[in-house]
Formats: C-alpha cells, structure tokens, sequence
C-alpha cells in the first residue's frame, strides 16, 4: 500500500505543470441589446456601433456552437491553445492536448457545455449563412438586415418543422419569453423595407407554428384515446371469456 501510494504522489509531482481548464462558451445576446437595435431602426436610426455590436455578439456565439457540436461529435478545442483533441466520447476518457499540457476528462468537459443552449439542432445553415454573410456585408443597413433575418429563424424552418424560434440559443431568455419579445420587438415606418417584409413572414411562420403544434397534440390526443379503447375493449373480452369458463 505504502509503494502504490508513494508511486501516485510522484506521479502527480511529476505532472504538476498540467492545466484542468474547463472551456468556457460566449453566451446568448441580451434582449435589451436587442430591443434597442430595433427601436433605433424604427426610428430610422442607423446606429452602426450598435448594429456591430450586434452582429459580432452573434458571430461569436455561433462560434461557441460550432466549437460545442465539433466537440460532442468527437473534436474538443483545447481552452487554452485552441488546438483540438480527438475523443471518442467515452466519460472516462482524459482529452489532453500535448501543445500546452491541459488534460480534462470528456466527462468534465461535457459538463460545461450542458444547459447552454448550444445545440442549436435545424439551424446549421442558417448560422453558417450568417457567419459568411455578415463579415461581408458592406454597408450597416446591409449587417441590420442579415442580423435580422437570423433572429427570426425557426429550427427546422428547412424540412418546414418550426418547431421553434432558432433565437431561443441567441437570444438571452426562456422560449416563451423569447418569442413573446420577437413579437414585440419596435417597429415603424421608417423601419428598413426588407425588416418590415421579413416582420409580416416572421407573423406568418408564427402562426403556422402553432397550428403544427395543435395539430400534433390533437393528434397525440386522438393517438391516446384510440389506445384506451383497445384496452377497455382488451378488458372486456377478457372479462367475458373468464365468465364463460366459469360458466362451463
């Protein structure tokens, strides 16, 4: 006992110089930040700090989304140098990146990507549009736009799912309280023209949303009401051949 224990101490002696940093992800956008962008827009205010602001607090957010589903697909950036490690998902296997000395198990590293609404699953490809769009764009109207054709993207919008509003992982907020903000945001006249047009679309798909919503739950419901009369009708089947067993 006193060998392996003396054999563990110089182990950990020796490997001293190793880092445990768990990464850290940018979080979602403010609805304050938000809310103000808009109302400067309505007002026919073209605020290009705030505009950028913006756009680069979402550039990098879909940053940290990218780097989260490489990791969970078997590529973990290294917090400190950036480099990544291969992994084979497996909770007890140690990530270690020779480059600076870090070392974390898969399993902590895990934990600190849990909760943070980086999943982000049906907006692949809107977020890659974003992030080759925007850098690009030339003028401020221009970035308002693109920030704002992102925002109102719906997960699955594609495959005609909206299951729900992709700005609930940019956006700061519960999903109810994100999209009762969407539908809130400030609008007016002076508004950008393809803003207000993508407003009336945003209304649309809202309502088309919860129409599938209802339609699934009437659906489940009509599932779950078929299921009960089998069963009583499995019940009383059953009933009547125990009676006529008895009977004989």
């Amino acid at each position: 006992m006193r060998v392996r224990r003396k054999m563990h101490l110089e182990d950990v002696m020796a490997r001293s110089d190793l880092r445990h940093d768990r990464s850290t992800w940018e979080g979602r956008v403010p609805r304050a930040k938000i809310a103000r962008l808009y109302a400067s827009d309505a007002a026919g205010l073209i605020d290009e700090d705030l505009i950028e602001e913006v756009g680069i607090s979402l550039l990098v957010r879909i940053e940290s989304i990218f780097k989260a589903r490489q990791a969970n697909s078997g590529r973990a950036s290294c917090p400190i140098c950036d480099i990544e490690v291969a992994h084979d998902g497996q909770k007890e296997t140690v990530l270690r990146c020779d480059s600076c000395n870090w070392e974390l198990s898969w399993a902590e590293y895990h934990k600190s990507i849990r909760g943070k609404h980086l999943a982000a699953a049906g907006l692949g490809d809107f977020l890659s549009d974003f992030a080759n769009d925007y850098p690009r764009a030339r003028s401020a109207r221009e970035k308002m736009v693109i920030v704002d054709t992102l925002i109102h993207r719906y997960h699955w919008e594609l495959e005609g799912g909206l299951t729900r509003p992709g700005a609930t992982d940019l956006i700061g907020g519960k999903p109810a309280e994100v999209l009762e903000f969407l539908n809130n945001l400030t609008y007016g006249e002076n508004s950008t023209p393809e803003v207000l047009k993508a407003r009336d679309e945003w209304l649309a798909k809202v309502k088309q949303s919860r129409q599938q919503r209802k339609a699934k739950r009437t659906a489940t419901l009509s599932g779950k009401t078929e299921r009960d009369k089998r069963k009583l009708l499995k019940q009383r089947v059953r009933k009547e051949q125990l009676e006529q067993r008895d009977q004989t």
